[in-house]
C-alpha cells in the first residue's frame, strides 16, 4: 500500500471504507477465473479445452520427435510440436490480456461507485 492509498483510506467513512475493501485488488487466483466468468466466459472454457487438446498433441509430437528414426521425420514432428506450443503460448497471452481488461474494468466500476456516491441525492 503506497501513501495516496494510505489517504484514500484516511479520507473514506466507515461504509466507504467497508465497500472500498469488498471492491479491493483481487489476487492472481481471482482474475484468473474471472476469466471463466461473465459474458465470453464460454470462450475462455472453449479455449482452455482446445489448449490442453493441442497440449496432448504437443506432448504426442514431442515424443515421436525424440523416437524418429531420421532427420526429415524428425523435423516434421519437431515443427509440429514448435507450432503447437506457439498457439498455446499465443492463446495464454490472450488469457493474461483478458485478466488485465477484467481488472481494468473493476477500476473504472470503483471509480463509477465512487462518483455515484458523490452525487446529491
Amino acid at each position: 500500500m503506497n501513501d495516496l492509498d494510505r489517504e484514500i483510506q484516511q479520507a473514506l467513512d466507515a461504509e466507504e471504507r467497508e465497500l472500498f475493501e469488498q471492491f479491493g485488488e483481487q489476487g492472481l487466483f481471482t482474475l484468473w477465473f474471472s476469466v471463466y466468468r461473465g459474458k465470453q466466459g464460454w470462450i475462455a472454457i472453449g479455449a482452455t479445452f482446445v489448449m490442453l487438446v493441442m497440449f496432448g498433441g504437443a506432448v504426442y509430437a514431442g515424443w515421436n520427435f525424440l523416437h524418429s528414426p531420421t532427420g526429415i521425420e524428425a523435423a516434421h514432428w519437431g515443427a509440429i510440436t514448435w507450432l503447437l506450443m506457439t498457439m498455446i503460448g499465443f492463446m495464454k497471452l490472450w488469457f493474461w490480456m483478458r485478466m488485465e481488461s477484467n481488472r481494468m474494468l473493476r477500476e473504472f466500476k470503483r471509480i463509477e461507485l465512487q462518483i455515484a456516491r458523490l452525487q446529491p441525492k
